[in-house]
């Protein structure tokens, strides 16, 4: 039997869905209505509610808008699109090419800062030999987000879930004298990235005549690049990913790696007295409307996790499973499929490491394999909506801000393809791997 609060909050989770698939609302105010109903319902404490929204991925975010501003402005974009054209010929293999270089990247990248790395390049090549944008960017999206899980370092939930069992770099790889994550993760990419650029349709708004010839290829004509710009703005966003591949060393927040790459191309900027490229950036990338999206997110996250709704799942997944691998391995991955579509992952993945550790000493088996299958489950099938995983979240805004609205239904069409030949396939080669011990 449900108790009142955790009634309320399955209530507002499943007003978020709607209102968000409805659109006629903006979906920053619905988040930020829900937040305030969870707190004013008691649902989450202030300290709750503080501790639950990740203030440091909204800050990473935030940080990496700017700096795709900068880059932007200065021409990099430009430039990446127009080698990527005249190295690949054919429309289709170009957008794979791209969703397979976003996902390799964010197997050792933050998720939002690749997604916000490679959109502009994704909307520069759909520009230019007609793809729909929305395939494209959303595409670059759900390929960073379903690399997370190849390797301990790529993902929250990944570097959570090893932490939580001690698990070594190379147990990703091979765990037991059998393929790990990095290959059943590596597979899914493959076929669910395939599968986008076969099934992208045309732009409609296309116009053959807006692009020149430079060779053989259709390459847009670019714009004047300022090299030097362009030198400087991308020697800050190394220092950036320099600073993530060590942070857990070092031990600094993701905010902060940003802030040190948007600091240091502004002054560079300022250096040269461009001025208004600094005004630019500023203004497109403080975007509010996702912060606070965000915001709703994770606190419907956090209230979730705090009213012991995730440990209500794992008994009635054990319930049905009863003792055998198979079910129980199938039910963990497709729960979390559906759990992590509209949860975040990273509380998702935190509050349900506890409840496999339980579900493993209940069967007598070693609690990693579970968790394989949870893991499977939460990044492979985050990818369904936009509300499960931060990195969609930006690519939508990245769409509108092109003037390009993308309803709720709308991303539903571009990931549930994608979604489905992900999940599969990753599921199928865990059981034939784990499934039948």
């Amino acid at each position: 039997m449900l108790t009142p609060r955790q009634i309320v909050v399955a209530t507002l989770l499943g007003l978020l869905v709607a209102l968000c698939a409805w659109g006629r609302i903006p979906r920053h105010w619905v988040a930020l209505g829900i937040a305030i109903a969870l707190l004013a319902t008691g649902c989450l404490s202030p300290t709750q509610f503080l501790e639950g929204v990740d203030w440091d991925v909204i800050g990473l975010v935030l940080g990496m808008s700017i700096m795709t501003a900068y880059l932007e402005l200065s021409g990099a974009m430009d430039l990446a699109a127009r080698a990527l054209l005249k190295r690949v010929a054919s429309p289709r293999l170009l957008l794979f090419t791209l969703l397979m270089a976003a996902g390799c990247v964010s197997i050792a990248l933050e998720n939002v800062s690749v997604t916000l790395l490679f959109a502009p390049i994704g909307t520069r090549i759909a520009g230019a030999v007609g793809l729909d944008v929305v395939y494209t960017v959303v595409g670059v999206a759900l390929a960073s987000n379903l690399a997370g899980s190849a390797t301990m370092i790529g993902d929250p939930p990944a570097i959570i879930t090893a932490g939580y069992f001690n698990l070594a770099f190379t147990d990703f790889i091979v765990y037991r004298g059998r393929p790990s994550m990095f290959f059943y993760t590596l597979a899914a990419m493959i076929l669910a990235c395939l599968s986008i650029s076969l099934s992208a349709p045309r732009s409609p708004a296309f116009d053959k005549n807006r692009v020149t010839s430079v060779g053989n290829e259709g390459v847009p004509t670019l714009r004047n690049v300022d090299r030097l710009f362009v030198l400087e703005t991308l020697a800050f966003l190394s220092v950036k990913i320099a600073l993530l591949s060590v942070r857990h060393v070092i031990r600094i927040p993701l905010s902060l790696a940003a802030a040190v790459a948007v600091g240091g191309t502004s002054m560079a900027r300022l250096a040269h007295r461009d001025v208004d490229s600094v005004r630019k950036a500023l203004r497109e990338g403080l975007d509010w409307r996702v912060a606070l999206f965000l915001v709703g997110v994770f606190s419907l996250s956090k209230a979730f996790q705090v009213q012991g709704l995730a440990k209500l799942l794992a008994t009635w997944m054990l319930s049905f499973a009863g003792a055998d691998l198979f079910a129980t391995t199938t039910m963990l991955v497709w729960v979390s499929v559906l759990a992590s579509a509209f949860i975040d992952n990273v509380p998702y993945t935190a509050t349900m490491l506890p409840v496999v550790s339980y579900m493993a000493s209940r069967l007598h088996l070693d609690p990693v394999l579970l968790a394989w299958a949870m893991l499977l489950g939460t990044t492979l099938g985050g990818n369904l909506t936009y509300i499960g995983a931060s990195a969609n979240v930006v690519a939508v805004r990245l769409l509108e801000k092109k003037g390009l609205r993308v309803s709720f239904l709308d991303f539903l069409r571009v990931s549930s393809l994608f979604n489905t030949v992900s999940v599969v396939s990753g599921w199928l080669m865990y059981e034939l791997v784990w499934g039948f011990l």
